[in-house]
């Protein structure tokens, strides 16, 4: 998988007894600062892959690890709070089942390391016709394999991307019968005349799901 779709933004947060432990993977550090000068939490971990962020980080208090989506570098249950914000869509592979293969591995590890009783939050941009969602993907794909980039379109010569309905990353959550829904919102995204005239992004939009995970052997003993 291309270094480059790994580049995304997970965050995670520990609540103990004494310290909560916040961390996220992808980017500057820009939304660890912001939650460092509005809260109290002050142990703070950024998980990057591409070497380029490691000169960009915002705030020298934030700890900067080595990480990835597929593989997150925490044990089982560590986590009360996990959070993603716009990384399923960047997670691309070779076709379009490989990358929702990477979607649910992700969301799976997700789900690994959340707590029993803790949340999951997922924020992920949406496309809601799984038709003009695989053109999308083989377009972006071919541009990159080729350098061509649409700076009109908003599409770089390197950047791949494979929306999911909002069905779909509801379910990559859910599936796993270990969580519940607590919060499902969505706001669908007026978009400019050309994409419109394209119809590829005519229904698209941001999703925010919530869910509370419950172990099944908890489950069964609330039952």
């Amino acid at each position: 998988m291309p270094k480059k779709t790994l580049s995304c933004s997970i965050s995670f947060a520990a609540m103990h007894r004494a310290t909560i432990k916040f961390s996220k993977l992808g980017g500057s550090g820009a939304f660890l600062d912001l939650v460092l000068e509005n809260t109290s939490i002050r142990e703070e971990y950024n998980i990057e892959l591409v070497y380029e962020a490691y000169r960009k980080q915002v705030n020298k208090d934030i700890c900067l690890i080595g990480g990835n989506a597929l593989d997150i570098p925490f044990k089982d249950c560590s986590f009360e709070w996990v959070v993603i914000k716009n990384l399923l869509h960047h997670l691309v592979g070779k076709t379009r089942r490989e990358s929702k293969a990477y979607a649910r591995r992700a969301v799976e590890e997700l789900i690994r390391v959340t707590k029993d009783g803790g949340y999951i939050i997922i924020l992920e941009q949406y496309n809601r016709h799984r038709l003009f969602s695989s053109a999308i993907f083989y377009l972006t794909l071919f541009f990159s394999v080729f350098s061509i980039g649409f700076k009109s379109f908003g599409w770089g010569k390197n950047v791949i991307v494979s929306f999911l309905t909002p069905e779909e990353i509801r379910n990559l959550l859910m599936s796993s019968g270990n969580v519940k829904t607590v919060l499902n919102r969505e706001n669908r995204l007026n978009m400019s005349r050309k994409w419109k005239y394209t119809l590829l992004m005519s229904d698209i939009g941001r999703l925010v799901v919530i869910g509370k995970v419950v172990r099944e052997s908890k489950a069964h003993d609330e039952a």
